[in-house]
């Protein structure tokens, strides 16, 4: 709404968009004095890529700058820069941290139907700043509902970020090809849940995400509580595995607390969910020839033993910036992806409660390496993934895909050919292998120059 208080205020700048600069002298928040500072980071960039504060800002919440005498600086709640000031109509004050002297206010500069606080500032100085949130006419709140505050260098370099999205059926149908032209480099979707979950969506979203150009990855949602890691392992195989290969994002297990509590560190001791975890991860190795990663809050990053180190970390570290490393990472000492956000807003993907967002720890160039995609000569592709065999170690009916066709053997550790198959993508291939002694066997084949060989386990 327009403030008739603050009319004389925006005759000023009515001549500019709907975006304009504001950074009115008159209009400052003075009389709140129960301020708390949120997030507690003192914030830096040198980024014009607009970038996350927080998601859950309230109206007596106060956040630190840094910056630097001459570089320009903008804070927004307009929705135009993914902010949200639409649960409330909020207000900005722009202060100098040390002497407390007020810089700028804005209440209307953009935003839905014109209403959310934007400041555009050339810094004056080099030190921290103070920007405050209020409420219309200066007023607070604390609790449910919140806005979102964005910030950036406008002078700066555009973001080197590669950032991504994760989904599920949650987001309903999604129009990849906007997702991608509006700057995001994969999205992980979701593909199962416990034993008897298949989200809805998942097909659709690794074909079309695929068909648009973006690097997919396949999630399953563990309920380590109620399942065995094998069997939740089988299962995912079961409706991903098809999917797994290589030039797409690795495999996920989703390691959270259970949705309607207690914690998993109830339930287990750490030895015991670290057994959970690293059962689940090599069923799903040995199957596909992809190491999969964990997804995983700090609290249980740091309840699991160390050994699940050498598999690679996607950290949640939601209400985060997309720039800072990871506050808590547990027994990992490096990371690969973080989700930062659980309330994006991205071209193409219509969620109600916003989209989950993600970083990779890395550039181009390491991208495209976790990606693996180099091609070499005819040599053994232990990771070729085209081929696909579940469920894996198994002690009955091994079932083979192929998404190209092929003529393939299955051998046992001496070379030796127990049986030969012809694979295509119309046909699944299922061999009985309960008359074999336990061990490992192997299928080998021979597909665009590369000799593919999956290791498969018979256990009794």
């Amino acid at each position: 709404m327009i403030k008739y208080l603050r009319l004389f205020a925006l005759i000023a700048v009515a001549n500019f968009s709907s975006n304009a600069q504001q950074c009115l002298s008159t209009g400052f928040c003075t009389n709140i004095t129960n301020q708390h500072q949120y997030p507690t980071t003192t914030f830096s960039t040198t980024s014009s890529t607009w970038q996350l504060v927080n998601a859950y800002m309230n109206a007596d919440n106060y956040t630190l700058f840094s910056v630097v005498l001459g570089n320009t600086y903008e804070w927004s709640y307009c929705e135009t820069h993914q902010g949200v000031s639409t649960a409330w109509d909020a207000q900005l004050t722009l202060s100098n941290n040390s002497s407390g002297a007020n810089i700028c206010f804005s209440d209307n500069s953009c935003g839905a139907s014109g209403n959310a606080p934007y400041i555009s500032w050339a810094a004056t100085f080099t030190g921290v700043v103070k920007v405050l949130t209020s409420q219309y006419n200066c007023a607070s709140n604390s609790g449910a509902p919140y806005n979102t505050l964005m910030w950036r260098m406008a002078n700066g370099t555009p973001s080197t970020l590669i950032e991504g999205v994760d989904v599920s059926s949650y987001e309903g149908s999604i129009n990849w090809t906007s997702v991608k032209a509006a700057g995001y480099k994969f999205a992980f979707a979701k593909a199962t849940e416990g034993l008897s979950v298949t989200d809805a969506y998942f097909v659709t979203n690794q074909v079309n995400g695929v068909a648009a150009g973006m690097p997919m990855g396949a999630y399953h949602f563990a309920h380590p509580v109620d399942n065995t890691a094998i069997a939740e392992a089988n299962h995912f195989l079961s409706v991903a595995g098809a999917y797994i290969k290589a030039c797409e994002l690795p495999p996920v297990l989703d390691l959270e607390d259970p949705p309607s509590g207690p914690s998993l560190s109830t339930f287990y001791t750490s030895p015991q969910l670290t057994a959970w975890v690293q059962t689940w991860m090599s069923t799903v190795q040995s199957a596909t020839g992809i190491t999969p990663i964990i997804y995983i809050g700090p609290s249980n990053a740091s309840f699991v033993g160390s050994s699940l180190n050498t598999y690679g970390l996607w950290i949640d570290d939601y209400n985060s910036n997309a720039n800072n490393p990871p506050a808590n990472t547990g027994v990992w000492t490096n990371w690969e992806f973080k989700q930062f956000s659980w309330t994006g807003t991205i071209p193409g993907i219509s969620g109600s409660g916003g989209v989950d967002k993600d970083v990779f720890h890395g550039d181009s160039i390491a991208f495209k390496t976790m990606l693996n995609c180099a091609t070499t000569s005819i040599g053994v592709q232990n990771n070729f993934t085209k081929v696909v065999v579940y469920p894996n170690p198994n002690n009955g009916l091994f079932t083979i895909q192929s998404s190209v066709e092929g003529n393939y053997s299955i051998t046992n550790e001496l070379g030796q050919t127990i049986e030969n198959v012809n694979l295509n993508p119309s046909n699944n291939y299922s061999v009985e292998i309960s008359n074999l002694a336990e061990g490992v066997y192997f299928v080998i084949g021979t597909e665009q120059n590369n000799v593919v060989r999956k290791k498969i386990v018979v256990v009794r």
